[in-house]
């Protein structure tokens, strides 16, 4: 199909009223077969083209023109600074032949599809970092837990340490009794006991002693009782901020993944700009 125009400065007269009207920044260039006669450049897209400019034989412009074919080329960022897609649309005098091309240059949104997915990178990086400290929060939970029962265990312990204690308090007491048992019966022999009492006297010593170090094991017990409790109450503190902890993170990566989620839309969105 031939794009039959008058003149070219008819294009170049319609240019700016296309660049108007078109929903996205643009820039439009008008050419002969050898050189361009006018250039509109966009806000954010400025080739630099100058009226007069001589087309170059290596540019895509130039064997469009020559083989009277329309072309959409991806311009990479190396050329200008930043991507674009440029077009060039041949257009015929009233006898057919080619007489010049407008082009038109579309900036791709490059920087929208880095920043996405430099996004997504960064929200991988981050959920694997929360799912790492998640684990950890899960295994701080479970340690808590077994020193929890640990603890536990160790306070019946000392409990079952009382019984032992209460039993040598007995031992104690019927070996006093024992002893002023003997030293009655010493008494009664006269000083033919003699010896014997002073066996009575040892025994009662051995009693008084045992009780004192029954008693000083009491007290040992009743501390390590009320370390335990407290240990027991901290361990359960550090379970349950762990099980706290490893359910905030857990809506944490939720919430990244989310994100990472709209990211990727977002980037497949930018694909098509």
């Amino acid at each position: 199909m031939k794009n039959v125009i008058r003149s070219l400065e008819d294009i170049v007269q319609l240019a700016p009223i296309l660049k108007a009207a078109f929903p996205y920044d643009i820039s439009i260039a008008v050419c002969d077969l050898e050189k361009f006669i006018a250039y509109f450049p966009g806000e954010f897209i400025d080739l630099g083209i100058q009226a007069g400019q001589v087309i170059q034989p290596e540019e895509p412009l130039y064997h469009a023109l020559q083989n009277d074919e329309s072309a959409v080329s991806n311009v990479p960022k190396e050329y200008y600074g930043y991507e674009f897609v440029g077009t060039v649309l041949p257009v015929h005098s009233e006898d057919g032949a080619v007489s010049g091309a407008i082009c038109i240059q579309v900036r791709r949104q490059t920087e929208l599809r880095e920043i996405a997915g430099q996004i997504s990178t960064s929200l991988n990086q981050a959920n694997e970092r929360i799912a790492h400290v998640a684990d950890g929060s899960n295994l701080l939970a479970g340690f808590s837990q077994k020193l929890l029962l640990q603890s536990q265990a160790a306070a019946e312990s000392v409990q079952r340490s009382d019984e032992v204690l209460s039993v040598l308090r007995k031992v104690a007491d019927q070996t006093n009794l024992l002893g002023i048992n003997a030293a009655i019966e010493a008494a009664h022999a006269g000083d033919k006991g003699r010896g014997f009492d002073v066996v009575a006297k040892e025994i009662r010593k051995f009693s008084r002693e045992t009780e004192l170090s029954a008693l000083r094991i009491r007290d040992t017990l009743e501390q390590i009782q009320l370390a335990m409790k407290q240990i027991g109450q901290s361990i359960d503190q550090i379970a349950s901020v762990g099980q706290e902890q490893a359910a905030s993170t857990q809506e944490i990566s939720s919430f990244v993944e989310e994100i990472r989620a709209m990211s990727e839309q977002l980037n497949r969105y930018a694909q098509k700009l």
